[in-house]
């Protein structure tokens, strides 16, 4: 399958990864870097010269560039990890860019602290046989507990008939004092979405949110929420055993990396 765009978000923190783990998206996965690609960054943090010296030759006609937020948005200040403002801003990018960029049927969003470790030949052409919204890796909960719940409450605000959900309310309700509720869904650091859903997806949060804004700040949270109550099919697989490692800290990414692409996490040599 090879209608799609890989689509990356960046802020100075998230280009600091891609520079670490690109050199094994070239090495290890060579098809991903010759796709069309966009790229959103935070300008306030980031120049295209930035970006430019991390993809080095790669970075070709086939690379668009977009300047992020819109001018005159701006996001709430939050008060934990889950509706941090910079962390909102990012995630915003992935439902509000791709629609206005993405020319092909699926777009891919890799996160900037996954490292390729397999071969190339890694997308299963099953995966997309019958036409999903979303391909990704499979997930057990949602954090925050309420997310879900919230999701539900802004939907029965705001539907008209206009544009209606097709099916009810998922009333995925936490536990008392529990910090997760558990259910299938999807975590995206490697996913693909069907552009054609995600434009509506962002039709319908921007005419209902404001320019740039999402109800939850949750990429994968709301566009997993939307085509959940539209009935759309969602592949959930396990996109570790496809050749990618998922790390979370600058240490783990860069022990990752250089095990990826010397064989060993500290080289002598």
């Amino acid at each position: 399958m090879n209608d799609y765009t890989l689509v990356l978000g960046v802020d100075a923190r998230h280009l600091q990864q891609l520079s670490i783990v690109w050199p094994t998206w070239r090495r290890h996965k060579p098809s991903l870097v010759r796709q069309p690609t966009v790229i959103f960054y935070d300008r306030e943090e980031v120049t295209p010269l930035d970006i430019s010296k991390v993809l080095g030759d790669t970075c070709s006609s086939g690379t668009t560039l977009v300047s992020w937020p819109p001018e005159g948005v701006t996001y709430p200040q939050g008060t934990t990890r889950w509706d941090n403002q910079q962390r909102y801003k990012m995630l915003a990018g992935f439902v509000h860019v791709p629609p206005a960029f993405v020319k092909t049927t699926y777009w891919l969003k890799i996160d900037t602290d996954v490292v390729a470790t397999g071969n190339d030949d890694w997308i299963d052409p099953h995966w997309f046989s019958g036409h999903p919204a979303i391909v990704s890796q499979r997930w057990g909960y949602t954090k925050p507990a309420d997310q879900m719940d919230r999701l539900d409450e802004w939907s029965q605000r705001i539907e008209s008939d206009d544009f209606p959900f097709l099916l009810p309310p998922l009333r995925l309700h936490p536990r008392p004092n529990a910090n997760s509720v558990a259910h299938k869904r999807i975590i995206s650091w490697c996913a693909f979405f069907r552009t054609e859903a995600t434009t509506s997806a962002a039709s319908y949060a921007e005419h209902n949110c404001g320019l740039g804004l999402l109800p939850v700040p949750s990429q994968d949270g709301y566009l997993w929420y939307f085509c959940a109550r539209q009935g759309w099919p969602v592949v959930r697989t396990q996109m570790k055993s496809r050749g990618w490692k998922h790390r979370n800290s600058m240490a783990s990414i860069r022990d990752a990396a250089t095990e990826a692409l010397y064989g060993q996490p500290n080289p002598t040599t």
